[in-house]
């Protein structure tokens, strides 16, 4: 994230296969009538407005998931408001926008009788320079130069994010985040720097 990539007017409201795959591999994010779920965007529209491509590629159906719609437009997006707001710095913002299963005991159809499997959780993980403006790459900062944390939530109309650290969400999820940022303080993270 970085306001380079906010900035802009461009948009574009149609939803389009991947050019990358093949419609085989994707899935339609037009759910049938009656579901609870709508496009759940990973990347935001809203952070990729710079150009006409850009903002295409944010409507590639490899983009969405099925998100409960209440928490689409409710604690999920008071999160991504976050990451184009007070988070967001001169420095580059890192953050990777995730869905998680614990199971895969739900499923939605598309309106091409396709079916997806709807996600039990959603993931934010976001790394930046503490001060938010040393003009360094975040790979040659010091632990003390860099702050990061995650956000867990439910994908449920009434769940609340939960804040934990990066190895935290590390272990939950199965992925290692940040590789090539040696000095990441993944263990730890200040409350107060990600409210």
């Amino acid at each position: 994230m970085h306001s380079y990539y906010t900035s802009g007017d461009h948009d574009d409201a149609e939803f389009i296969n991947d050019p990358n795959f093949s419609a085989s591999q994707q899935i339609g994010s037009t759910y049938q009538n009656g579901t609870v779920n709508n496009r759940g965007h990973q990347i935001a529209k809203a952070q990729r407005k710079v150009t006409k491509v850009a903002r295409t590629q944010t409507n590639y159906n490899t983009n969405m998931t099925p998100q409960n719609g209440e928490l689409n437009s409710g604690e999920w997006l008071k999160l991504e408001e976050k990451e184009r707001g007070k988070w967001m710095c001169s420095d580059t913002l890192y953050m990777v926008s995730g869905c998680h299963f614990d199971n895969y005991n739900t499923t939605v159809r598309n309106n091409d009788g396709k079916t997806c499997p709807v996600p039990t959780h959603y993931f934010k993980v976001m790394l930046r320079t503490k001060s938010g403006r040393t003009g360094k790459s975040v790979a040659s900062c010091s632990a003390s130069e860099l702050i990061c944390a995650a956000y867990l939530v439910a994908n449920d109309a009434t769940a609340t994010p939960q804040i934990m650290s990066v190895a935290e969400l590390e272990k939950r999820v199965g992925f290692t985040f940040f590789v090539n940022v040696p000095n990441a303080p993944k263990t730890t993270y200040t409350r107060t720097d990600w409210e």
